[in-house]
C-alpha cells in the first residue's frame, strides 16, 4: 500500500478540526493548512458576481446572517459553499497525493466524506471527528464572545448550533456509509488522544 500524501481532518463546525489538525502535523513533521484559511483567500480573488457560491453566506454581515436566516438556509447556503469550494480542494488534494513528497494535513468543515471517497486515491488518509451532540452544545454555550453584537445572542446561538449538529450528522452517516475512519469526541477526549488514534488507524 501506497504511503499516504495527504491527511485529511473534517468534521462540523466547533469539533477541533483545526486543533487536531495542528497537533498531527506537528507529531509527523508536516504542513497543516486550514481550509478556511484557503475560502479567505479564494473569496478575496473572487467576486459574488463570479463565483456566488463561495460568497453565499457573505450576502449581510456574519451577525445579521446568522441571526436572521432561517435554519433551512444555512443547510442550503453550506451545501452550495462546499460544492462551490470543492473544485479548488480537490485540485489541492490531487496535486500533493502524486507528490513523492512534502505531505500535508488539511482540516476543514467543507470536507465532505462522499467527495474524498469518490477520489478513490491510496495516498489520501481522512478522519471525521464526530462529537457527541451535547458536548457541541455545551462548547458553543460556553463561547458565546462571538455572538456579541447580535440583536438576539440566544438566537443566533440556536441557528448556528441546529447547523452544526446537522451537519455533524451528516458527517457521521457519509463516514460511515464509505467505512472511513471516525473519531468520537464524546467530550473527554483530549487533542493528543485523538492524534493517537489517527496514528494507529494510519498504521494499519
Amino acid at each position: 500500500m501506497k504511503k499516504a500524501n495527504v491527511f485529511l481532518i473534517g468534521g462540523a463546525p466547533g469539533v477541533g478540526k483545526t486543533t487536531l489538525g495542528r497537533a498531527l502535523a506537528t507529531k509527523l513533521g508536516l504542513v497543516s493548512v486550514s481550509v478556511d484559511d484557503l475560502m479567505t483567500v479564494a473569496q478575496a480573488v473572487t467576486t459574488p458576481e463570479t463565483h456566488l457560491g463561495l460568497h453565499v453566506m457573505r450576502k449581510v454581515p456574519h451577525l445579521e446572517y446568522f441571526t436572521h436566516s432561517p435554519v433551512e438556509q444555512l443547510k442550503a447556503d453550506a451545501d452550495i459553499q462546499h460544492e462551490a469550494a470543492w473544485p479548488f480542494l480537490k485540485q489541492l488534494i490531487l496535486k500533493r497525493a502524486t507528490w513523492d513528497t512534502s505531505p500535508i494535513v488539511i482540516d476543514g468543515w467543507h470536507l465532505r466524506p462522499h467527495r474524498v471517497a469518490e477520489l478513490n486515491l491510496p495516498t489520501v488518509w481522512s478522519s471525521w471527528i464526530v462529537v457527541e451532540p451535547d458536548v457541541l452544545v455545551e462548547r458553543e454555550n460556553n463561547n458565546r464572545q462571538w455572538l456579541q453584537g447580535s440583536s438576539d445572542p440566544d438566537r443566533m446561538l440556536d441557528n448556528f448550533l441546529a447547523r452544526s449538529l446537522w451537519y455533524n450528522e451528516l458527517i457521521q452517516q457519509q463516514a460511515s456509509e464509505w467505512q472511513m475512519n471516525i473519531l468520537w469526541q464524546t467530550g473527554d477526549v483530549s487533542v493528543d488522544a485523538l492524534c493517537q488514534m489517527v496514528l494507529a488507524a494510519i498504521d494499519k
